[in-house]
């Protein structure tokens, strides 16, 4: 029996015998990276933006991506095989009789369905974020107070962005401690980074420095979402102690308070191990020179590889180093891959504690 193709979705065609559907394989990928998106704690909205900075091509006559898209389609079990018939009343679809499964060869799994809508749940539970450019919070979802176990919210008061006890902030007993998101962030940043925790997380890291170097917004855009997929796939939960550990002996009232000097968090991975993080200390420009022509020749180099190391080292940044050298900011880019590579390396901070150990600084 012929099919009719307005009753297949966006990802599939038909067949030449016009018989049964079939996939269009790059449509079909798209589908299951919106499915791992979700299911990685991604919003609607985030979704689509991400696919729209990346030149996803929309399906149908669209030519971009919208929430209200993305949100039917993870919610449509159509996906996995399903047909349901419908009828139009007043300019609304209505479902009519039971539907139909198996009617479509399913794009995706049925676990699968099933972990996207249990992490859409899990979302509206937790409030939706804000939709902020950049993605305001990468943590939504994963903070708990080391204190008294609640959930430990984003706030914001003007230009002031903190973390703090959800306790604290409904003035419930707890230690009248925050501490600022921007902060936070770089601290959680740097503890993955030199415990290589998570796969592909020091790479992305690189391309959100490049691009908040370059004041690019898509770049950065894209670099976060990565990032905040990858926290959110790997990291079971965050346990924030924001008046450190032990806390202070007495609760504190009046005012919150930000930024206490032991604050420090533990990172709880998938694999129900933990590790305990600490504040990170603002990074400071070096004094120090390094000689490139030995950088080169102990870790094996070329020339042009050894004098980038130096001036990483140094504390100059990847942009202002290929401006120097010369270079455009993706050659750069694909030298400290290379270097990285070379030296058994996966970060800049591996690499400058590798040029310190192997090269001593005059």
């Amino acid at each position: 029996m012929a099919k009719k193709i307005k009753k297949a979705p966006g990802w599939l065609g038909l067949s030449e015998d016009r018989t049964s559907f079939v996939y269009i394989p790059e449509r079909a990928e798209i589908v299951r990276q919106i499915f791992e998106l979700s299911i990685a704690g991604l919003g609607g909205y985030t979704i689509a933006k991400l696919l729209n900075s990346k030149k996803v091509p929309a399906f149908g006559t669209s030519k971009r991506w919208d929430q209200s898209t993305i949100h039917n389609m993870l919610s449509s079990r159509a996906t996995i095989g399903e047909y349901q018939r419908k009828q139009t009343i007043e300019g609304k679809e209505h479902p009519v009789g039971y539907p139909e499964p198996g009617y479509y060869p399913p794009v995706i799994q049925e676990s699968l369905f099933q972990a996207a809508q249990e992490a859409r749940q899990r979302n509206l539970a937790i409030g939706r974020g804000r939709k902020g450019r950049l993605i305001t919070n990468l943590f939504a979802g994963l903070t708990t107070c080391a204190y008294c176990n609640s959930p430990v919210k984003f706030h914001s008061n003007g230009n002031s962005k903190s973390l703090i006890c959800e306790a604290v902030l409904e003035r419930d007993e707890c230690f009248k401690f925050g501490w600022s998101y921007g902060d936070f962030e770089r601290s959680f940043f740097e503890f993955l980074d030199e415990n290589r925790a998570l796969p592909d997380f020091s790479e992305q890291l690189v391309n959100l420095r490049i691009g908040i170097e370059e004041r690019a917004h898509g770049d950065i855009y894209n670099a976060r979402a990565e990032i905040m997929r990858i926290v959110k796939a790997s990291v079971l939960r965050l346990t924030i102690a924001s008046a450190g550990m032990p806390p202070p002996s007495s609760r504190l009232g009046g005012p919150i308070r930000r930024n206490h000097p032991k604050r420090s968090f533990t990172a709880t991975f998938n694999d129900d191990s933990s590790r305990t993080g600490y504040l990170a200390l603002p990074q400071k420009r070096s004094n120090q020179k390094f000689d490139s022509v030995e950088l080169s020749k102990s870790l094996r180099l070329s020339p042009r590889q050894g004098t980038l190391t130096a001036l990483l080292a140094e504390g100059e940044t990847l942009s202002f180093a290929a401006e120097k050298l010369g270079l455009t900011l993706a050659t750069a880019r694909w030298h400290l891959r290379e270097i990285f590579k070379k030296t058994d390396t996966h970060s800049q901070v591996e690499l400058i504690r590798l040029a310190e150990a192997t090269c001593s600084p005059k």
